[in-house]
């Protein structure tokens, strides 16, 4: 036998013993393997790494101390105060993991052991849940439809843009030069994409379309002051990112929503000269979302 794995292995006694521990019980709060905790036990191997970590947990010793003896620094084990808040906070959770795993609670369980065990238990029913809401191949054929349904709209959508571009680049190309084209050049209102057809490609209802005017620069550069807004009412539910005509207490105006983690609502300003304002979730009935921004025209003076 190895006079320093001996050493070691009378260590690791020494503190079973002070902790009234069995062999038995060191594999139960380390999850180590029977095979390895005896070897160690009878000085042929060592612990390292992870296993030499979540033994000192259980054992209460330094890793240091378990396999070098007295530890030579011992007026600085408690300097770092960070360290000691982390390992507070790990050991604030002991009792959680122990009863969410179904474990024996009277065994002093290595931390990392449990946070293991706990880590991989979540991950076993996330995947479980997954499986248990994938779609069947049914489902998954007829979201493939959709998706090309969606496609081929939004491809007829473009096609119908090249083409009315197309016949403007045709109608420059019949003049010998730019200059003449403007000169004689004529508005004409048959060109105008109607109310209708901009409520269509967004779908959104025209029948439910409230028109606001931009009172201020705060949505700058994307809307304009002076800007009409179509405010679809019929869509109130938040998508981060997207813009909504909003009311709370004094303020009407346009905003683009974030719904937060912790059940507060962002309203954010596009202009950064103009703070945005965070709704907490105890004040959000506060707060009314009259509807969609899904268009707007800006007008910019010369």
């Amino acid at each position: 036998m190895n006079d320093d794995l001996s050493h070691i292995a009378n260590r690791i006694k020494e503190s079973m013993k002070e902790k009234g521990l069995r062999q038995v019980d060191i594999v139960k709060t380390t999850g180590i393997s029977k095979g390895s905790v005896s070897k160690w036990l009878a000085g042929r191997a060592k612990p390292s790494g992870e296993y030499l970590l979540r033994l000192s947990q259980v054992l209460d010793k330094s890793e240091y101390w378990l396999l070098n003896g007295e530890y030579p620094y011992n007026s600085y084990e408690d300097v770092d105060d960070a360290m000691d808040a982390i390992n507070a906070y790990e050991e604030s959770k002991r009792e959680y993991y122990i009863s969410e795993l179904g474990l024996e609670p009277n065994l002093p369980y290595s931390i990392r052991f449990l946070q293991e065990e706990f880590e991989n238990k979540i991950f076993i029913e996330h995947e479980e849940l997954e499986k248990r809401y994938e779609p069947s191949a049914e489902q998954e054929l007829q979201i493939e439809e959709y998706e090309q349904y969606k496609e081929l709209r939004e491809w007829e959508e473009r096609a119908d843009d090249f083409i009315e571009n197309k016949l403007t680049l045709e109608q420059i190309e019949t003049y010998p030069t730019l200059i003449e084209f403007i000169e004689n050049f004529k508005y004409v209102e048959q060109t105008l994409r109607s109310q209708s057809e901009i409520a269509e490609r967004t779908n959104s209802s025209l029948s439910k379309t409230l028109f606001y005017n931009q009172e201020d620069h705060s949505m700058d550069p994307i809307i304009n002051m002076g800007a009409q807004c179509s405010i679809d009412l019929t869509k109130r539910t938040i998508k981060n990112g997207k813009f909504y005509l909003v009311r709370r207490d004094r303020f009407y105006g346009v905003r683009a929503l974030f719904s937060q983690s912790d059940g507060s609502l962002l309203l954010q300003c596009k202009n950064k000269e103009y703070p945005d304002e965070r709704v907490s979730k105890s004040k959000i009935d506060s707060l009314e979302v009259l509807g969609y921004v899904y268009a707007w025209t800006n007008m910019t003076p010369w």
